[in-house]
């Protein structure tokens, strides 16, 4: 009895072959490699050169580039297959712009940012804050891009093959009859397909709608002054959150955390920006610093170019002070936490025993603070003015730690 095909016997039947099996497992583990790189799992040994994730990876994180990288590997062992049959797809301009935005899409942004490191420093960093709203979005789009050009492609083989075991001798006006017939979309002649795009496209409609949403459960409130209110925090022109290391026998927020947000006082002032009642926005708003504080000219920095700030402050490690002043220092920096980088908020490092360039740059802003304006201002200022720079060097995970304070 002739076994009957379809698209996934046709599929399996093919991953089945000894040449595809193996195209599948290399692409398979090199596109792990290239992805789990990509996204921040793993740098580079040595020269610790590799992406500056700004997030925790999370178990959908895992999940997401192991189904990326499945779909990615079984689009390319497909494809090389039907280039060793010499299988002429009619769908090959589709399924090709398909796999490549997919692939694209799938390189989204891990954070609010994506820095490129190497020996300690930040040598490139691309500002993504703007996508931080679609990242799901992008997500569910490019793994639909990608399935739907792994289905165009076993479609197409499966077509072909079909053709070739099946048709033989036909008539004429029969094999006109089916020209005319595949002339025809397959959206149109297939009503799988056509399915597959109406729920991708609904899928990601209502994905995009809750995104923006999600982040607005905690209520938020302005209050005098300037200031607003988010659940138990405060903040406002001269006060900003940042998590700090807990007090002797003071319990997290969350359970198993070691450190904790708090409202802080500052040394800069910002212009608070209308509430919008999107508790994530409020605070990318008016914690996410931006502009020129006034001590700019004098030390060469920006709110608006974080990376050449950066740079700056990280030379004011040089900088000699007095015993007393470094005592001062010392006790600041050893109580200032990195939750984002080289720490974790189960796991907080100190930013002495911490090697990034953001560590490096607050021990340098803390020393210029000590020497220029030690007499102006309280440790705890100069220690929140630090903080608010994390805000811009971490904003992602900054946003995304406070509301999780907040709804806990």
């Amino acid at each position: 009895m002739e076994k009957k095909h379809n698209l996934l016997t046709t599929a399996l039947d093919i991953l089945r072959q000894k040449e595809s099996k193996k195209i599948f497992l290399v692409s398979l583990l090199i596109s792990l490699i290239g992805y789990t790189f990509l996204y921040g799992f793993w740098r580079i040994p040595i020269i610790d050169f590799g992406i500056n994730r700004l997030s925790e990876i999370g178990f959908f994180d895992y999940l997401f580039v192991i189904a990326v990288s499945i779909l990615i590997s079984l689009f390319i062992a497909m494809f090389l297959y039907e280039k060793r049959s010499k299988l002429a797809s009619a769908a090959s301009f589709g399924t090709a712009s398909g796999s490549f935005a997919g692939i694209v899409g799938a390189i989204c942004p891990v954070c609010q940012s994506i820095g490129i490191v190497a020996f300690g420093s930040t040598l490139l960093n691309i500002p993504t804050a703007f996508l931080n709203p679609y990242l799901g979005f992008l997500k569910v789009a490019s793994l639909g891009l990608l399935g739907m050009a792994l289905y165009f492609k076993a479609d197409s083989i499966h077509n072909k093959t079909c053709k070739a075991c099946k048709i033989k001798s036909e008539g004429h006006m029969h094999g006109k009859h089916l020209h005319e017939q595949n002339k025809e979309p397959l959206l149109i002649r297939n009503n799988i397909a056509f399915g597959s795009l109406i729920v991708l496209t609904l899928l990601v409609a209502f994905n995009n709608l809750l995104i923006p949403t999600a982040f607005a459960t905690t209520a938020l409130s302005a209050g005098l002054g300037g200031t607003a209110n988010l659940g138990n925090f405060e903040y406002g022109p001269k006060t900003t959150l940042k998590p700090m290391p807990l007090a002797q026998g003071e319990q997290p927020a969350i359970q198993g955390y070691r450190s904790k947000v708090k409202s802080i006082p500052t040394i800069s002032e910002l212009t608070m920006k209308p509430l919008t009642g999107d508790a994530a926005q409020d605070i990318a708003n008016n914690i996410i610093p931006s502009g020129t504080p006034w001590y700019g000219p004098q030390a060469g920095v920006s709110f608006d170019d974080p990376l050449t700030a950066q740079n700056l402050w990280a030379k004011g490690r040089a900088m000699q002070l007095s015993p007393e002043e470094e005592q001062r220092w010392s006790r600041i920096v050893n109580s200032f936490t990195c939750d984002y980088c080289c720490g974790s908020p189960q796991n907080p490092t100190i930013i002495t025993r911490c090697g990034c360039a953001h560590s490096q740059a607050a021990q340098g802003m803390a020393k210029w603070f000590i020497k220029n304006y030690g007499s102006s201002y309280s440790d705890e200022e100069i220690y929140g003015e630090m903080a608010r720079w994390y805000a811009l060097w971490y904003p992602g995970p900054t946003v995304k730690r406070i509301i999780l304070e907040a709804q806990a």
